[in-house]
C-alpha cells in the first residue's frame, strides 16, 4: 500500500515538474519581430515638354554591385566595413527600384514616342542600360551611385552604337542614422540622378536627330 502511494505521489510531482518546465519555457519564448520595408519614393523630375521622338526605348533591367545585391538596407562604416539595419529592409532588390523608377521617369518625360521594359518589346532602336555601384547609407548620408549607357541600335558598329556612358553620383543628407532617414535620402539623390538623366538623354536626341 506505500509502495503504491509512494509512486502516485511521485508522479504527481514529476508532472507537476513537467508542467512547470513547459510553462516556463513557453513564457520566455520571444515573439516574433516585425520586418520594416521600404521603398523610394518621390515625385518624378519635371522635363520641359516637346515632341517625342518618332523612336522607342528599352530600359534594361539595371545590373549591381554585389556589395548591394540584396534587399538589406546598407551602412557603410568606413573602409572595408559594412554593416545593415537589423529590423528593417528594402521591399525589392535596389537593382529592381533604381530601373522601375528610371523607367516610370522617362516614361513620364514622353521623350520617346513609346518606353518599355526589359520584357516587353525587342525592336526598339534605343536601349538604356546601368549598373548600380553605390545604394548606401556613408558619413551621413545617403549615397547612389550608377552607371549608364545609352546604345543606339541602329548603327552597325558596337562601338558607335554608344551614344554615351557615363557615371552619376547622386547624395543627400540623413537627419538621423535611421533606416526612414535612408530611404528619405536615396529618394532625394533618385530624385537628382533621374532628372540629370533624362536632361542627357533629350540632349543627346537633339544632338543626333535626322541620323
Amino acid at each position: 500500500m506505500k509502495r503504491s502511494f509512494t509512486r502516485t505521489v511521485t508522479f504527481l510531482l514529476l508532472s507537476l515538474l513537467c508542467l512547470s518546465l513547459v510553462a516556463g519555457c513557453l513564457g520566455r519564448t520571444k515573439p516574433p519581430y516585425v520586418m520594416d520595408q521600404y521603398t523610394l519614393d518621390y515625385a518624378a523630375a519635371a522635363v520641359a515638354a516637346g515632341q517625342p521622338a518618332e523612336e522607342l526605348i528599352r530600359v534594361e533591367r539595371f545590373a549591381v554591385a554585389p556589395a548591394f545585391n540584396s534587399t538589406s538596407m546598407v551602412i557603410r562604416k568606413g573602409p572595408y566595413r559594412f554593416d545593415t539595419y537589423t529590423y528593417s529592409r528594402w521591399r525589392v532588390n535596389p537593382a529592381d527600384m533604381v530601373t522601375g523608377f528610371a523607367l516610370r521617369d522617362i516614361t513620364r518625360a514622353g521623350i520617346f514616342k513609346g518606353t518599355y521594359s526589359w520584357y516587353d518589346s525587342d525592336l526598339s532602336r534605343y536601349v538604356l542600360e546601368g549598373y548600380v555601384d553605390e545604394f548606401c547609407e556613408s558619413s551621413g548620408k545617403g549615397l547612389l551611385s550608377v552607371r549608364i549607357t545609352l546604345l543606339d541600335t541602329k548603327a552597325k558598329n558596337p562601338v558607335e552604337q554608344v551614344i554615351f556612358q557615363r557615371q552619376y553620383t547622386h547624395s543627400a543628407p540623413m537627419d538621423d542614422s535611421s533606416p526612414d532617414a535612408l530611404a528619405a535620402a536615396l529618394s532625394a539623390a533618385m530624385k537628382e540622378f533621374s532628372g540629370r538623366l533624362l536632361a542627357d538623354i533629350a540632349a543627346s536626341l537633339r544632338q543626333g536627330a535626322g541620323k
